[in-house]
């Protein structure tokens, strides 16, 4: 598991960007997690099933999708300045948002 240092070195990042994205992902799940549950017939265990066996890198991909990919962090964290986490500085889109959610959610 990377600590928040590590995860901003790898995505050229701040480590307080990656602890402001960890705390719009929590806030976001936390929003969103009973709907997207719901939205599963077998309920919470279908939806692990749907990303991977593995609950710990199971979790890590959903919040990244359901919380980043569906760009529902500014939704819910309008307060907060997240443009970086979805374009880079010369303004072109972050190709690696997914893996940067993901790395972000398992940090420490």
């Amino acid at each position: 598991m990377a600590t928040f240092q590590e995860v901003a070195e790898k995505f050229n990042v701040t480590p307080e960007q990656v602890k402001q994205l960890r705390h719009a992902m929590s806030r976001t799940w936390s929003a969103v997690y009973y709907d997207i549950v719901d939205s599963f017939e077998g309920g919470e265990t279908e939806m692990y099933e749907l990303y991977e066996n593995d609950r710990t890198t199971a979790e890590a991909a959903m919040v990244a999708e359901n919380t980043l990919d569906a760009d529902r962090v500014t939704t819910f964290c309008p307060d907060e300045d997240l443009s970086w986490v979805y374009r880079l500085e010369d303004g072109s889109w972050r190709p690696n948002l997914m893996a940067l959610g993901e790395e972000t959610w398992e940090a420490r």
